[in-house]
């Protein structure tokens, strides 16, 4: 699993607040250093613009990031993709020459993003350049595209050595170019104008790509020019109008909550008889389970833990109010008024006093939800600890908590699978383990007596295979009904390191069919309006789906770094 710091977190929220500043789209947000809106990927950007290269030493992070909220300020997306030709070369050319016209109408009030959108254009031509992308005819037709059309519209000069690498090619497009370029340029301000002059200019381009291979006899020696020349430049040629984003493939219906019901409604189980919620401690016998509360306290003990300043941090983000209240017929304190008469009536009565007293009323509630997968045994102890810490500090700060876990009650499918093989292998049977979901501490217990069952956690025989939507469905739906109607901040955090993994359910239905339910169960958690999904330590393929996350670095931080971390990270993003 690729794990990521809270460094890397904090700087792609402070990215994500520039681009919603300038832009002024408070749905924009940088999650595993891609682009999202709202819930969708925004991948199909000018090849300059990748987000890889906030963190590549040649480029200009600010360039990228104006240069992205410039495109989502001054240019119409579904009209831009309406136009945008069909195959790699021709989309890239319109998709560039759109970013080119954004970036060449920046106001002039905007002179900073000005000069960091143009740095940023001519750092990436350089290295480009500098990789090995001119050495062939259609990198350096590309090259000589761009930074003509770049220059013409910005009227400024491109690096010297540029002009000495591009001038032969520039001058043999000279003539057919030139009419092009001044339509360009007179209709830079009028999106659906520039377009069409786009187009003609990619059809140009297209055809003398194509004028280049007429003449080679080797398919083998065509498509190595084209790998060699052409796909230096990293691009995803963007869905068509109407199409779904990578996220919408994985399941058919998202554009309403009921059609969204109706999918999730759709997964299947073979049999459920043999899945199984319990406490996790009934599961593990007394003298056992004693163990393991002491190996989490000893770890606990060796950790320098500020219990009182991440109380109090902690206070804050659930916005928990100190009602300050006056506690009356006191023996001692200040007089109170009200009484004053009894100095006279019954002076010896001793209940006159009055002092302050506070009391903290919780606005929030916190499920945890622990993959107990195969993959996180070896970080139970991390774990163990850092749940059994924040449940503590939560409990402090008078908010409520519970911890969830979820896993199978056995490998490679168990009963379920055996009686499918036995029914003849009925093709899409859905799930075939016996799901477990563990109950490690609910809502109503403290925190001290629920540290048995914490520390269950560490028992290695709980963690095999992971079914991961329906264990989100399940601690969601018990997040809902539990919780007063008071409770305005509810937070449920899921713990995980990837994908569900359960070889048989996966092998008799398909790679995709237990990722597709996770993923519809986050869209479901997302239009809850209940209460807050986030998502700490979900493996690379997953977390760019979370638009809530934690960070989880295993070989840097230790429990106490990452509860405060985790402090810091759970303050709501301001837009």
């Amino acid at each position: 699993m690729q794990t990521q710091s809270h460094d890397e977190v904090e700087l792609q929220n402070r990215y994500g607040a520039i681009m919603r500043s300038l832009s002024g789209d408070t749905h924009l947000q940088i999650r595993d250093w891609q682009l999202f809106h709202k819930s969708l990927a925004l991948n199909a950007l000018a090849p300059h613009l990748n987000l890889s290269y906030l963190q590549a030493p040649w480029a200009h992070p600010r360039g990228v990031l104006d240069g992205v909220a410039l495109r989502l300020r001054y240019s119409d997306y579904e009209l831009h993709l309406s136009q945008s030709p069909n195959g790699l070369v021709e989309s890239l050319i319109f998709e560039v020459l759109e970013q080119i016209r954004v970036e060449s109408i920046c106001p002039a009030g905007l002179k900073g993003s000005k000069e960091n959108v143009e740095n940023q254009f001519i750092a990436w031509l350089q290295e480009f350049m500098a990789n090995g992308g001119v050495e062939g005819s259609i990198g350096l037709l590309l090259l000589s595209i761009f930074s003509t059309v770049w220059v013409k519209l910005n009227q400024r000069p491109i690096p010297q050595l540029m002009q000495d690498v591009i001038e032969a090619t520039r001058a043999g497009l000279a003539e057919g170019l030139g009419p092009y370029l001044v339509k360009l340029k007179a209709s830079r301000f009028d999106q659906e104008s520039y377009a069409k002059t786009s187009l003609d200019i990619t059809r140009l381009i297209s055809n003398l790509i194509d004028a280049e291979y007429q003449n080679v006899p080797s398919i083998r020696t065509k498509q190595k020019n084209i790998s060699n020349n052409f796909l230096k430049i990293e691009w995803v040629q963007p869905p068509a109008l109407g199409s779904k984003s990578e996220k919408q493939q994985h399941y058919s219906a998202q554009d309403t909550k009921k059609s969204l019901e109706r999918s999730l409604g759709q997964y299947k189980v073979f049999n459920s008889t043999y899945d199984i919620e319990i406490e996790a401690k009934k599961s593990i016998r007394p003298a056992q389970l004693a163990i393991y509360q002491q190996e989490l306290s000893e770890e606990i003990t060796k950790l320098n833990i500020p219990w009182g300043k991440l109380t109090r941090s902690y206070e804050k983000i659930f916005n928990t109010k100190t009602l300050k209240r006056w506690q009356t017929t006191e023996t001692e304190g200040l007089l109170d008024r009200r009484y004053l008469t009894r100095i006279a009536t019954a002076p010896l009565d001793p209940v006159l006093y009055k002092h302050p007293s506070k009391k903290i009323e919780a606005l929030g509630n916190v499920t945890l939800l622990i993959d107990c997968s195969g993959s996180m045994k070896d970080q139970r102890l991390k774990i163990a600890t850092c749940v059994d810490s924040l449940v503590r500090i939560l409990e402090q700060a008078q908010i409520e908590t519970e911890v969830l876990g979820y896993s199978t009650s056995t490998w490679h499918g168990g009963r379920p699978f055996k009686e499918w093989r036995r029914n003849g292998e009925i093709p899409n049977p859905g799930r075939l383990n016996e799901r477990a979901h563990w109950i490690f501490k609910d809502f109503q217990t403290p925190w001290r007596k629920a540290r048995p069952g914490i520390a269950a956690l560490l028992r290695p025989e709980i963690y095999a295979e992971s079914i991961d939507g329906e264990a989100l469905l399940w601690a969601a739906q018990r997040l809902q009904k539990e919780v007063a109607s008071h409770v305005i901040n509810k937070k449920l955090i899921l713990f995980s390191d990837g994908c569900p993994m359960d070889r048989a359910t996966i092998e008799a239905n398909g790679e995709y069919f237990l990722k597709n339910h996770l993923l519809q169960a986050i869209e479901w958690c997302e239009q809850q309006l209940n209460f807050e999904l986030w998502g700490c330590g979900i493996g690379e393929e997953l977390r760019p789906f979370f638009p809530n996350r934690l960070s989880w670095d295993q070989e840097k931080e230790d429990p106490s770094e990452s509860l405060i971390n985790w402090a810091k990270e759970l303050k709501p993003i301001r837009n």
